[in-house]
């Protein structure tokens, strides 16, 4: 007997057995139950998604005498003889070898003989958008006004190339791509089914180079049983579809956003020498970035990875900003057709990687802001690591009588003929670590960037503070700012702060410190922000009338 491959083994002959099409096939099951067919229909949508298929099991469908829950029963008379190939009730053309206005004449002078077994003669034009525009405009007239008996199944990939007055004759439905898990299941229950052993891994990267499409999935599968009839390994599945394994995608990613381009070149190397197709290698680093981009933005979206693989991934995507990622995959999708076509793809290949990992290279704001921010985060690692020491401004002292009389002045509108000093040079800091130091202005610089203004002003002019462990202790002694560094609505930006900047999140943020009236003295924060506003010399202009 003839060795019947996969896709047509199982092809799906109920609806039950199609997959990733619910919206679909819960209209049309209703349908077929409430006796409301319509007499055209348009079936478009990616290759392998089940528009043939579809079509041929709601053609039995209408015209067996028992459906199951809108599918063909199999068993009744009508069923055993739409099932023979010799049935004149169901017929199948092929608009590619079909496409001229004489076939679609003979067409139309054949629909007005009644159906031999069913209630319904079903026409199945495969590839319709092939039709001549004179095919179409013979086509027309029928397909909006057909014999009570007769109902258009209209199936094609590229629906953009049909003409709007078909369209608006006929009832569209859009098959979408199958999901990466509906396929895996799908190959898992046909593998068993064959008594086929296989790795689980193994057939998630079947389902993903089949692209959504069923039947690309299942030829790949094919040629999968034919290398390795034993047992399918993911070793099996990478050599005969030429792909590449996480640590190599991983590996390349981490190079291009790193701006490694010595390893970019030498990875690259490694996968051409082994005989991989690089137009392969670019469309997997293109779904490498795009999962890389999903885990970093969707919580807790894991993709098909293990638990070592997914930590990889999330300390890669914690690493770089949304723009840097996507500009990548951004460059990498875009040269999909000139590695089919170029004669150089290697080439062409290396070099959009070098530019995917230069920024240099993008012009723009956006592009800017993201090299800017690399660079300070890698200050500020840099800083609290201890190999920057960074100079931290000497807080003067304050002569509150000086301070009284210049807010008086102030007040005043009157010409200005001398000066008086106001405050004194002399450091008021209490003694703090170093790393205690650069925690604070980095926590600082944090909460500013991340749109925290109340609570940047309420930090940065704290004085009292230390370091123990990983426990940073703030005395604060005002009321104002013990509002806003205790207030439970700040805690999660305080923890946040803590982590983006230690990388740890261990360092725990603790306020304390009692209250202390003021006797109409100036506040510690008030004076602080007239340091920033004046120096650390003030001076009073005294009027003179």
């Amino acid at each position: 007997m003839a060795y019947v491959s996969l896709y047509r083994k199982y092809r799906p002959a109920t609806w039950d057995k199609v997959i990733g099409q619910n919206h679909i096939v819960t209209t049309l099951v209703n349908q077929i139950e409430a006796g409301t067919v319509g007499h055209a229909y348009l079936f478009t949508g990616t290759r392998g998604t089940g528009k043939t298929s579809s079509a041929k099991i709601f053609a039995r469908a209408v015209n067996c005498l028992n459906p199951v829950h809108g599918s063909p029963c199999g068993k009744c008379e009508v069923c055993r003889a739409l099932a023979g190939s010799d049935n004149i009730d169901i017929i199948e053309m092929d608009a590619a070898s079909n496409n001229g206005v004489d076939e679609i004449r003979e067409l139309k002078e054949n629909v007005q003989y009644p159906p031999t077994v069913g209630k319904y003669k079903v026409y199945i034009i495969d590839e319709v958008h092939m039709l001549s525009a004179s095919a179409f405009n013979a086509l027309l007239k029928t397909l909006e006004e057909p014999p009570a008996h007769v109902i258009f199944i209209l199936a094609t990939t590229e629906v953009h190339k049909l003409p709007q007055t078909i369209l608006s004759r006929c009832m569209r439905f859009d098959f979408r791509l199958v999901s990466k898990a509906e396929l895996t299941k799908l190959l898992g229950e046909i593998f068993d089914d064959i008594g086929y052993p296989y790795e689980r891994e193994a057939a998630e990267i079947l389902a993903v180079h089949g692209e959504g499409s069923v039947r690309d999935t299942l030829s790949l599968a094919d040629m999968c049983l034919s290398y390795a009839p034993d047992k399918l390994t993911v070793a099996a599945v990478l050599e005969v579809l030429g792909a590449s394994d996480f640590g190599t995608l991983d590996a390349l990613a981490t190079a291009i956003l790193s701006g490694d381009a010595a390893t970019i070149l030498t990875l690259t190397d490694k996968v051409y020498e082994r005989g991989k197709g690089l137009t392969t290698l670019n469309k997997e680093l293109s779904e490498f970035f795009r999962e890389l981009l999903t885990v970093k933005n969707v919580k807790g979206y894991r993709g098909g990875y293990n638990d070592e693989e997914y930590k990889a991934v999330l300390a890669l995507a914690d690493g770089y900003d949304n723009f840097r990622i996507s500009r990548a995959m951004r460059l990498l999708a875009g040269v999909e057709n000139a590695l089919r076509y170029s004669t150089q793809p290697r080439i062409i290949f290396e070099a959009i990687l070098v530019q995917a990992a230069e920024m240099n290279t993008e012009a723009g704001v956006e592009a800017l802001a993201s090299r800017v921010g690399a660079l300070e985060k890698q200050l500020r690692e840099l800083e609290f690591g201890g190999a920057i020491t960074v100079a931290q401004p000497v807080k003067p002292e304050v002569n509150e009588q000086k301070v009284a009389e210049l807010v008086s002045s102030l007040a005043k509108k009157d010409t200005v003929t001398e000066e008086t000093t106001v405050f004194d040079s002399a450091p008021v800091r209490k003694s703090a670590s170093d790393k205690a130091v650069r925690l604070m202005g980095l926590i600082i610089t944090e909460l500013r960037e991340s749109g925290y203004g109340l609570l940047y002003q309420a930090l940065r002019t704290q004085e009292d503070y230390e370091l123990e462990g990983k426990t940073l202790t703030v005395r604060v002694h005002d009321a104002a700012s013990r509002t806003q560094l205790t207030d439970p609505a700040y805690e999660g930006a305080i923890a946040a702060a803590l982590k983006a900047v230690t990388g740890d999140a261990g360092y725990t943020f603790k306020c304390v410190g009692e209250l202390k009236e003021s006797g109409g003295k100036a506040k510690p924060e008030d004076r602080m922000r007239l340091v920033d506003l004046f120096g650390s010399k003030l001076t009073e202009k005294k009027q003179t009338k």
